[in-house]
């Protein structure tokens, strides 16, 4: 009887202590290394010449926010230049994945032809909607994972109506669709919006 009791003794021994372990704060250091980037499945190459493209994209975004007509015709022509290098030559070894993101990047390449042609802003933020859908399918597609990036909805981008996407570098919310010079609102509807979706492959998301 003895015995048995000392076994179960034991065993809640061991439960709290196990309990306690799993429980316990974990040091900052620990935390700080659970949330760093893994490691690029890409070449630092690759990585570069997207980050180029991204780089072209974003300005072109704020040139938009802030309903610069003539700055968002110099970063469309400048994010068409960049995807005229995108470096799908890079995906060595999957021929499948290059099949599938080939089309993609040609959607995406229309859509800067498609803003440059576009006479207005309005007509180039109905342009700058669907590049953006396009080119967030092509990240997603060749599983870009140099950054995290946010993909983000306005519910009435045109007209107080229809949804307006874009991509952002961060979770903060600057609307290129309703922007800082609105002829209704103002600078009042820059935060107007939500994030959707985030393409997350530098931590495994």
């Amino acid at each position: 009887m003895k015995k048995i009791v000392l076994l179960v003794v034991l065993a809640l021994a061991g439960v709290a202590a196990w309990y306690f372990w799993e429980t316990k704060p974990k040091p900052d250091n620990e935390v700080a290394a659970l949330s760093q980037p893994l490691a690029s499945k890409h070449s630092l190459a690759f990585n570069q010449s997207v980050d180029s493209v991204l780089n072209a994209y974003y300005a072109l975004s704020d040139a938009l926010v802030n309903w610069d007509s003539a700055k968002a015709q110099i970063h469309t022509t400048q994010l068409k230049d960049r995807l005229a290098h995108f470096p799908l030559s890079e995906l060595k070894g999957d021929e499948a994945l290059q099949q599938t993101a080939r089309p993609l990047l040609a959607q995406v390449q229309q859509g800067t032809t498609s803003m440059e042609a576009a006479a207005g802003l309005e007509a180039k933020r109905r342009a700058f909607h669907t590049l953006s859908q396009n080119l967030y399918n092509l990240l997603r597609t060749v599983r870009y994972d140099a950054a995290t990036i946010y993909l983000q909805e306005c519910p009435m981008a045109f007209n107080d109506d229809g949804t307006g996407n874009w991509l952002s570098q961060t979770a903060a919310i600057r609307n290129p669709y309703l922007g800082t010079q609105h002829p209704k609102y103002k600078s009042g509807m820059l935060e107007c919006g939500e994030t959707k979706d985030s393409i997350d492959f530098a931590h495994g998301k």
